[in-house]
């Protein structure tokens, strides 16, 4: 009886935990559309793109994602191959880093060898081919063998071209226990028995025609020259195009058949001389057969492509994710992360033609804004501010390029353009296009929607409630960037090319410029003492205070309101001073600060090139610090940093995509919301925090057992808080039930929760 009322108990606490990523947990937010190749493991297909790469399951049509979050060692794939003698799978990466998945105890062996490898010049790998138990690829500076038992190199040959200089091989192939291989001076080849394969003299040239890709099929060597594929059966020096004559920019050897991919066509060869063509997939990067025998295709438009000759019917598959991995700026409003899809470089130069538009994410889906869904935004590119009205529900998206876009119930509505707003096109000789790049935008507490107008004479704007108004600032510049507004009417515009940040204030009437005040801030002392000029991002924290991030480090203006006070004559921003051992040091000081994103405790996440920060929020406590070595992050380079307030989810935007970590600050009110905790119960085999979400904004929370005795006391982070599992004495606490008492601030709220420990 006492067990079944434990399991009662147990599904419970099951049915009110919440379905969410746990805290500390990472998930990828990659596009999976445009996929270079392909492979067929078993009832696997695994599809791989510089997005990264995922897998097809041809039982059941499921989809799961491979990313450095599950064992991957990079992101950008170029290759993927198997090898089913030896049931493992070889991923090619962009920088040449490699992985083998060994299926037979599902483990994934890095093999970085010559991605560290210091080698001058272009480090890639184009090609490979199996040979017993060995992996020969075709780099770009000569050939590697690599050995699959031992999972390392184990030699290479270089400078394999004329009089020993560099060559680069596109394709390599073991034909008649000789290494041919492909490069733009020809075939070359060896004798694999020959000694000394590292010295150029020991290999000849068979055809000195370009040649680029290689297969042996059926006793015969399958290359292209000169765009053309040809056959070589070694016998004789002699080599026959093939019928029909067709360029080829894929193969690969699948059960005894040739898949062939021309741009034109796909072509299976069979063992018997026999083949079939199928004309209609054209353009595609890579194909091969799955464990049914169909041809399954990737290519730049439609993700996974499967031909159903069954029912002569075509099925496309890829995972949810954006549109591309591109991003502008990011934010969360109703209930959903906006994030703009265009971006522009340090110097802001103008008219990149980013096509990718915008996308929201919720409840685990993407959704991407196109041309097809919204004709509206056809024109329009480098989308790169998208921020919601404070005062209502209405958002506004800039494109630098093409304007101002509103946006209401989710829909796009209305264009702002220098037809019916105060924005302008910048002056070009070209009168086909006129652009008009809208960079910058924030609301003021008035709900009025400011937006910086780079490159014109009156450089920034305002939409009011009633009409547009534009103002002139100066002979100081006209080119500026994001737009920042804060608590005392200011507006902070970067200002590029070195000249700091430009701080307007229209003196609280936006229809008379007359009375309207603008200052600079640089790093001269007494006009703002800013590590740099050049200046990257502006944020307002909880407190009013604006954090600036420069090219060489970070700084904080306490009292922004006094900026325009005729009696303060001085208004420099601080550094923070910390202390590391006995010296004391500027944090993060000559560090290039990409972003500064305030959570809902005031801590501060910020962006560099060299990973992520989470600091206190005075920013003399480091909580985290995530780096490509010691978390899931996909480039070092954190360029944006977005956050869900409601469930604490953090999305960094890095230069190969965006990737999410589950944070633990949320968004708290003066009562208690629906407390979710997770997980519950508490297995033995879990180890991770346990998490409480809706709590009241910085609830005290205490954790006792059954007979009242406190184990453990914390607050939260806003609306979040978590739990180790442990008690004061640092142990692991017993197997029980425990309550958890949590109250607001000034305890006029209560809330009492149950969670069960197993050990």
């Amino acid at each position: 009886m006492k067990k079944n009322l434990i399991l009662l108990f147990i599904i419970g606490l099951q049915l009110n935990a919440f379905a969410q990523t746990k805290y500390g947990g990472w998930r990828v937010h990659l596009p999976y559309l445009k996929n270079n190749t392909i492979a067929a493991v078993g009832t696997k297909l695994y599809c791989g793109s510089l997005s990264g790469l995922f897998t097809f399951q041809t039982d059941d049509a499921s989809i799961e994602r491979l990313s450095k979050v599950n064992g991957l060692s990079d992101v950008e794939v170029t290759l993927v191959r198997h090898n089913p003698e030896k049931n493992c799978t070889v991923i090619i990466y962009q920088n040449a880093n490699i992985d083998i998945i060994d299926h037979k105890t599902n483990a994934i062996y890095n093999i970085p060898d010559i991605f560290i490898k210091n080698i001058i010049g272009l480090k890639r790998i184009n090609h490979l081919s199996f040979f017993e138990n060995k992996v020969y690829l075709a780099c770009s500076f000569g050939i590697v063998v690599l050995d699959i038992d031992r999972k390392q190199t184990i030699t290479d040959y270089q400078k394999l071209g004329p009089e020993g200089t560099q060559l680069e091989f596109f394709s390599v192939s073991i034909f008649n226990n000789s290494i041919y291989g492909c490069t733009q001076k020809g075939i070359f080849t060896a004798s694999l028995d020959a000694n000394n394969l590292n010295f150029y003299g020991n290999w000849k040239v068979i055809n000195p025609a370009k040649a680029t890709l290689s297969e042996v099929f059926k006793g015969e060597l399958y290359v292209v020259i000169d765009s053309v594929l040809n056959t070589f059966d070694g016998s004789t020096n002699i080599w026959t195009p093939f019928s029909p004559k067709m360029n080829v920019n894929s193969m690969q050897l699948v059960n005894q058949k040739l898949v062939l991919v021309s741009p034109q066509q796909i072509l299976i060869k069979n063992s018997d001389g026999s083949s079939k063509s199928f004309a209609k997939y054209s353009f595609r990067n890579d194909a091969t057969l799955d464990a049914r025998g169909y041809l399954s295709m990737v290519d730049n438009t439609y993700g996974l492509t499967i031909d159903r000759p069954e029912s002569n019917n075509t099925d496309y598959y890829y995972p949810n994710g954006p549109t591309a991995k591109t991003f502008g700026k990011m934010t969360f409003a109703n209930g959903k992360l906006w994030v703009a899809g265009g971006s522009v470089n340090e110097r802001w130069d103008p008219l990149v033609y980013n096509s990718s538009k915008f996308y929201t994410y919720s409840n685990n889906t993407w959704f991407n804004y196109t041309n097809e869904n919204t004709p509206i935004i056809n024109t329009a590119s480098d989308f790169i501010v998208v921020k919601k009205n404070p005062k209502g529900n209405d958002m506004y998206i800039s494109s630098f390029g093409t304007g101002v876009f509103e946006i209401e119930n989710e829909l796009v509505v209305k264009k702002f353009d220098d037809s019916n707003s105060s924005l302008q096109h910048l002056s070009v000789t070209d009168t086909t296009y006129k652009p008009l790049l809208s960079g910058g935008m924030d609301f003021d507490n008035n709900g009025n929607l400011w937006v910086s107008n780079f490159g014109v004479n009156k450089p920034i704007s305002v939409k009011t409630p009633a009409k547009w108004y534009s103002f002139y600032v100066g002979t100081g510049g006209n080119e500026f960037g994001w737009l920042t507004c804060d608590d005392y009417n200011n507006k902070w515009v970067l200002s590029l090319k070195d000249k700091g940040i430009l701080v307007y204030n229209d003196n609280g009437t936006i229809s008379n410029s007359n009375d309207d005040s603008y200052k600079y801030l640089t790093k001269e002392t007494g006009q703002g003492a800013l590590p740099s000029n050049s200046v990257l991002c502006v944020s307002k924290d909880l407190n009013g205070e604006m954090w600036i991030g420069t090219t060489q480090g970070l700084t904080i203006l306490s009292n922004p309101g006094n900026i325009f006070n005729t009696k303060n004559t001085s208004f420099d921003a601080r550094q923070i001073i910390i202390k590391v051992g006995s010296n004391y040091e500027i944090f993060l000081g000559k560090e290039q600060i990409n972003c500064i994103k305030v959570d809902p405790s005031n801590r501060k996440w910020i962006g560099t090139p060299n990973g992520a920060w989470l600091v206190s929020e005075d920013g003399y406590t480091v909580i985290k610090n995530f780096t490509i070595s010691n978390s899931p992050l996909l480039s070092a380079n954190v360029i944006e940093i977005g956050i869900d307030e409601t469930s604490g989810e953090v999305f960094f935007g890095t230069e190969k995509g965006i990737i999410s970590y589950m944070g633990d600050a949320t968004n708290g009110s003066a009562s208690f919301g629906q407390v979710e905790i997770f997980p519950n119960p508490v297995r033995p085999e879990y180890t991770g925090l346990i998490s409480l979400r809706g709590l009241a904004l910085s609830a005290t929370v205490k954790f006792t057992d059954i007979e009242g005795n406190m184990v453990y006391e914390t607050s939260a982070n806003g609306g979040f808080a978590t739990w180790d599992g442990r008690n004061f004495s640092g142990r692991r606490v017993s197997t029980g039930v425990y309550l958890i008492f949590s109250a607001n601030k000034d305890g006029s709220q209560t809330h009492v929760g149950k969670l069960l420990f197993i050990n």
